[in-house]
């Protein structure tokens, strides 16, 4: 152990196996056990799945709980040997009946889903209640950090069998706990909340300390999440030397991840210096050790020839158990190989039915908001990533451009679709697709051309739509409609938002609008504020915000404020009208979303009028609102109210101070 933690001496895990395998021979249990991951994960010996097997059966006749927990673990992945639920289920058991809870947890599984016995909801149950009084326990009587670190993990997924719903910020407070008491899991974990923001503020500095703090303790993903921190620059200053020191460290030591991200850091020349050499046989050693998303990488290499002998063969095995792991790129490449016909006959409606799970995928994480996908390692560690990540997005836009050829070519589809393919193409567009092919743009305009479709260029046909978000309560969308029938959300942040939506309802009531003034915003303040509180308006005081926004209030408004028979009125001097930063990012963001034709339909414009804030190039029919919104129509001014009152000759806004019910 000693060697394998560097404790007194350097790290040196081909060391640390060697006599931990002497000890196994010795009949030290625990020894034995360690042996057995040693063989299974490659960990300073070469992955040997039968030795693995031998050494962990040995641990388990000794009666070592966690043996029988991993011998479970194994059966039921089926990753390293044929896939067996019965054989599974009795390593638990007898794990379970020597006292181990998590094993406890996995019977639980059984039980709840009818697994090689019959289902036993009360079973199932009564198994989760022993376990997490067990661990809730543990962790307060005894502040085991373990314990804590279980709870951390019970309010992150939830149990719902026992009542326990998903509580991010329960489980922050429990892993911090356990951190502070130094489990490396933990300070994992809890660095992985702060980076994504789950039940703590998002803050990449404090990601990086406890990042920091498990690496210091071995921890193999903290150690690549230090790489990472160092690589974007995220809450310590960006080094890529340290980067590639911390994964390289990491590599060594078996994390497969780590050996990915170095095999594609050499393959791009990414910080370090290209070596397709170098980038090969990271990658390769990354794959043996069962990282996924090495597959795709690897089967470039053997498909183009770098860094190892050209084999589109071997390329295309490689992305077809990339695609049966879930690796994006392998799924892409895979369906790019059944178009082609690399090393395989050709399959279009293979590749098809590949192109389109991929695409369906990003268009569920983009419109859900999803940031963050979640998946756990057999020692309950969570593992989080952005699906939309920087590094998925080409993937992505290489899916819709492979699909929208194969629509406007009719491949696997059973006939040609020239509005689909527009529609697959504009996205790669949007998603910055750079082929070597013909641009997204060119074969968009090639097949308007070819179709002779010009009116698909047509903004006439395009709509704005308010869409309630999908389990998200009081939270809306804006989506434009383009006339090929594609959609596109707007990217708002939330003030942006508000105005935009707030003009849209404003547009909504009569013909059109033809400008929006600082009035609309004065005359109901109270109601737009609540409005901006439902939508989620990220300030600390919308009202506040809206009196911020709206006027300064000049010596003549206080005047006629504290005249008599205008106590409790406020007044809004035209003179003080302004434009306002939000409008300019709601242009944008509508700029962004839109075609030239389609933007001087929708654009955000200046009027040129002293007291016009903007303006508004949009008629109502081309505006669809959802009826939770509708509600606030009753409330917004209409053109003929905010007109105007004259008061002493000159021309002021009365804004009615509304109790709220």
């Amino acid at each position: 152990m000693c060697y394998f933690w560097g404790y007194g001496v350097d790290t040196d895990i081909q060391k640390s196996a060697f006599y931990n395998e002497k000890a196994a021979k010795a009949g030290i249990e625990r020894a034995m056990y360690d042996t057995g991951l040693n063989y299974e994960r490659g960990y300073g010996v070469s992955q040997n799945i039968e030795k693995a097997l031998y050494w962990l059966e040995k641990a388990a006749e000794e009666e070592y709980p966690s043996a029988y927990l991993e011998l479970g673990d194994l059966y039921f992945v089926g990753e390293y040997v044929v896939k067996d639920l019965e054989k599974s289920f009795q390593y638990y058991s007898k794990g379970a009946e020597l006292g181990d809870h998590t094993s406890k947890l996995l019977l639980s599984t059984f039980y709840e889903e009818g697994l090689v016995v019959e289902k036993d909801l009360e079973k199932a149950k009564a198994l989760d209640q022993e376990a997490y009084d067990f661990f809730y326990e543990k962790a307060v009587a005894e502040d085991d950090s373990e314990a804590q670190f279980r709870l951390g993990n019970f309010y992150f997924s939830g149990m719902p069998l026992i009542g326990l719903d998903k509580d991010y910020i329960q489980a922050a407070e429990w892993y911090e706990k356990s951190a502070k008491n130094g489990l490396d899991h933990a300070q994992n974990n809890l660095g992985n909340l702060y980076a994504f923001g789950i039940g703590v503020g998002q803050n990449y500095e404090k990601a990086f300390y406890w990042y920091s703090q498990a690496a210091e303790r071995m921890n193999l993903e903290a150690m690549s999440n230090v790489a990472n921190c160092y690589y974007l620059g995220r809450g310590v200053e960006q080094s890529y030397d340290k980067a590639v020191a911390y994964h390289t460290k990491a590599a060594n030591l078996g994390y497969a991840n780590s050996q990915e991200v170095l095999g594609e850091m050499y393959l791009k020349g990414d910080g370090v210096e290209q070596n397709y050499t170098k980038a090969a046989s990271w990658l390769k050693m990354s794959s043996e050790n069962g990282e996924r998303s090495a597959f795709g990488p690897l089967g470039d290499c053997y498909r183009k020839g770098l860094g190892l002998d050209k084999d589109v063969k071997k390329a295309f095995e490689l992305y077809r158990k990339g695609t049966d792991m879930g690796d994006l790129q392998s799924k892409v490449s895979l369906a790019e190989s059944l178009i082609e016909g690399w090393g395989t006959g050709i399959d279009y409606e293979k590749a098809y039915q590949i192109l389109l799970s991929v695409c369906t995928d990003e268009e569920n994480y983009r419109e859900n908001l999803v940031t963050m996908v979640i998946r756990e390692d057999e020692n309950d560690r969570m593992f989080l990533r952005n699906p939309l990540g920087e590094e998925d997005l080409p993937h992505y836009a290489k899916a819709y451009y492979l699909l929208g050829t194969l629509y406007y070519a009719g491949k696997g589809i059973g006939g040609a679709n020239e509005t689909k393919a527009i529609a697959m193409l504009r996205m790669a567009d949007r998603l910055g697709y750079e082929g070597n092919a013909m641009s997204p743009e060119d074969l968009i305009n090639k097949i308007i051309g070819e179709a002779e479709k010009e009116d698909i260029q047509d903004a006439t046909d395009c709509y704005v739509e308010v869409r309630e978000h999908k389990g998200k309560g009081e939270r809306y969308d804006v989506m434009i409609h383009h006339a090929d029938g594609t959609e596109s959300s707007v990217k708002f942040v939330g003030r942006n938002k508000f105005i935009y939506l707030l003009a849209l309802l404003i547009a909504h009531e009569g013909k059109s609008v033809a400008g929006l003034t600082t009035a609309h915003f004065s005359y109901m303040r109270e109601s737009l504020a609540d409005m901006a509180e439902t939508l989620c308006v990220e300030t600390d005081s919308c009202s506040d915000w809206i009196d911020e926004f709206v006027y300064a209030e000049t010596d003549d408004a206080k005047d006629l404020r504290d005249s008599p028979g205008h106590e409790g009125e406020c007044y809004c001097s035209p003179s003080s009208y302004r434009y306002s930063n939000a409008f300019s990012g709601a242009n944008r963001a509508i700029r962004n979303a839109c075609s030239g034709d389609e933007y001087e339909m929708f654009r955000l414009r200046s009027t040129g009028g002293r007291y016009a804030v903007a303006g508004l190039a949009l008629d109502s029919s081309q505006i669809e609102l959802p009826d939770s919104l509708m509600e606030y129509l009753d409330e917004l001014p209409t053109q003929k109210e905010i007109s105007g009152v004259k008061v002493d000759g000159k021309k002021w806004l009365p804004i009615k101070r509304k109790e709220k019910e």
